[in-house]
């Protein structure tokens, strides 16, 4: 019941009338800070089956290695790496392979599928609806949060409810911030927007440049919290050097998008973020949003940190 196809199977199977929409089958993501969909879908005890596409199974992905122990279903993992698919002992049907590969196989076969998927569809659609029930985030009191410097939720959230624009790129620390050059050129019909850090762009801001230069209508939206956040969270409870090691100075990020060509906004309070943000993709070229965050904003990792009480680092 966690079935997760390709863009043409899922064509083909809602052309069948057998998922109504995209989104029906998007609960987030799983494993640390995920979604609580994510987390019930696949801890809920009421899988079927559970189809792993090219993840590990690492800590973080697995919710602290809880998935091993409360996640029960038929596995079927499909993955390039054969120390991926045997460090983990015993956990399904392994696939040595690309995903791509595996994908193209099951929309070729998507016809001998769709009449086992029609069989338990009303099935699926009702544990679809248990699942959506509930809340999907945690502390969702922050989404709407008026605090200055702007809560970090607030700034996202905003930006979620504008979403029909939006292509979204959600990937390790820095890695969107040049990727999404390639997705807009590649889809020049769709809007690409990053929501990123000041500490990624540490790390790869320079690639505005290249954005800028050509023109392309990227909206980087910079979460401006003077921290490595999440890790600041933690180093500062070992004193003053830790914190001071993960802290970082306030930049003027809009500036620094002007200076290479783009357009470069400041937001200080939510009540300007609608706007700016209105602003920013109206622009028509490359613009960055300047959000000044507040760094001093726990990380909802509920579920994962029971998962690590659950389980000794000394197994």
């Amino acid at each position: 019941m966690a079935e997760r196809w390709s863009i043409p199977v899922a064509t083909t199977l809602r052309a069948k009338g057998l998922f109504p929409e995209d989104h029906a089958l998007s609960l987030g993501v799983f494993g640390y800070a995920g979604t609580r969909h994510a987390t019930n879908a696949i801890l809920g005890g009421k899988l079927d089956y559970l189809l792993v596409l090219g993840s590990g199974f690492n800590e973080r992905d697995t919710m602290h290695w809880t998935v091993r122990e409360k996640s029960k279903p038929m596995m079927i993992h499909v993955n390039t790496d054969m120390d991926e698919l045997t460090a983990n002992g015993d956990l399904g049907h392994v696939v040595p392979g690309s995903t791509h590969a595996f994908l193209d196989f099951m929309h070729v076969r998507a016809a001998a599928i769709a009449p086992a998927l029609e069989a338990g569809q009303a099935r699926r659609r009702e544990w679809l609806e248990q699942i959506k029930a509930g809340p999907r985030l945690y502390d969702i009191e922050n989404c709407g949060s008026p605090r200055v410097p702007v809560h970090p939720a607030a700034a996202i959230a905003l930006l979620e409810r504008l979403r029909a624009a939006y292509l979204h790129l959600r990937y390790p620390m820095g890695w969107a911030i040049p990727a999404a050059i390639g997705v807009q050129c590649a889809r020049s019909d769709r809007r690409i927007a990053v929501i990123t850090g000041d500490g990624c762009m540490q790390m790869h801001g320079m690639e505005l440049q290249t954005a800028a230069r050509y023109r392309l209508p990227i909206v980087y939206v910079v979460i401006n919290n003077g921290a490595l956040g999440n890790v600041w969270l933690r180093a500062r409870q070992y004193g003053a050097l830790p914190e001071e090691l993960t802290s970082i100075p306030d930049h003027d990020w809009a500036g620094f998008a002007r200076a290479l060509g783009a357009q470069g906004f400041t937001v200080r309070e939510p009540a300007a973020l609608a706007e700016t943000y209105q602003k920013a993709l109206a622009a028509g070229t490359t613009a960055l949003i300047d959000v000044k965050a507040d760094k001093d904003c726990p990380t909802p990792v509920y579920d994962f940190n029971a998962g690590k009480r659950a389980w000794s680092y000394h197994e």
